[in-house]
């Protein structure tokens, strides 16, 4: 299991301004890829294999928690049955029963990774319910430094910040 505090900024953005960003940032990486306590769960492909995340929020961020699962996992997972994991073992301790839980709602996104001295620039093209949107998020190691980079990147495209953006999960569920 890996556990890790998620320090991110994130902002939506256009399609010509992430279009311009990946021409700015040739070196990228592309990867596949509970509402009234504010967690969210997530099944990533990635590299061929499975990775079940569950995030739940700490300190005005979010603690993730990421743990990779077979084929077979996710597809009991998908159709609520129980399968014994870090994960579901933290749902189930907190009263939480998969039965419970809505999987109707899918979304793809395509990420493009950009490694960069203060952490990841991802930039996402997120497609959900007839709805396709862009975004620009950077998840940092170091809050201060990372924050004046992050701004430096979006000020040039004259964008602002005024905090994150609604999260991928919260514009899914948005768009129902």
């Amino acid at each position: 299991m890996n556990e890790h505090i998620e320090i991110e900024y994130k902002i939506l953005i256009t399609q010509e301004i992430l279009k311009d960003l990946l021409k700015q940032y040739p070196d990228y990486h592309l990867s596949e890829t509970l509402s009234k306590r504010e967690w969210s769960m997530r099944i990533r492909t990635k590299n061929n294999a499975y990775e079940f995340t569950l995030k739940r929020p700490v300190n005005h961020h979010r603690l993730e928690t990421n743990i990779e699962i077979s084929l077979e996992e996710k597809e009991k997972l998908l159709n609520h049955q129980y399968v014994d994991n870090e994960i579901t073992r933290i749902l189930k301790k907190e009263g939480i029963s998969l039965e419970s839980l809505d999987t109707s709602s899918y979304l793809e996104s395509h990420r493009y990774d950009i490694e960069l001295e203060e952490g990841t620039l991802s930039l996402d093209i997120s497609t959900y319910n007839g709805i396709t949107d862009y975004e620009l998020e950077y998840e940092v190691n170091d809050e201060v430094n990372g924050f004046k980079r992050f701004m430096a990147i979006i000020s040039k495209y004259h964008l602002e910040y005024h905090g994150n953006c609604l999260s991928k999960t919260q514009r899914v569920l948005a768009s129902r």
